[in-house]
């Protein structure tokens, strides 16, 4: 007589788009990061840009969001890379309105 075995239980539901959408936006911050420190010229859109992965940055590394597939932090580097943009942008914009003479002109656009 042949003894019945129990089936394996099936794997635990786990929800693999939740992962790659919240891997994807600590990346983005990261790939924002990098975008905006290459275009950290061009005022309004760079602090915009940089601003927007800032914010997604920070919420990423408030809700433990590392980003990396093996554990890498993108988030945290994309929020320090983001940092570095908005004061490399408003330092060269500030340091070109002196330099120009037109300090009436409000830094925040």
């Amino acid at each position: 007589m042949a003894t019945h075995t129990p089936p394996a239980p099936p794997p635990p539901a786990t929800d693999r788009v939740t992962w790659t959408t919240r891997r994807g936006i600590a990346a983005w911050s990261f790939a924002v990061g990098l975008w905006s420190l290459a275009v950290f010229w061009w005022y309004p859109y760079s602090l915009f840009v940089s601003s927007c992965g800032l914010v997604l940055g920070l919420i990423s590394l408030i809700a433990g969001w590392r980003g990396g597939k093996d554990g890498e932090n993108l988030a945290l580097a994309g929020v320090i890379m983001c940092s570095i943009t908005i004061g490399t942008t408003l330092t060269v914009f500030r340091g070109m309105q002196l330099f120009f003479g037109d300090l009436s002109t409000p830094i925040a656009p």
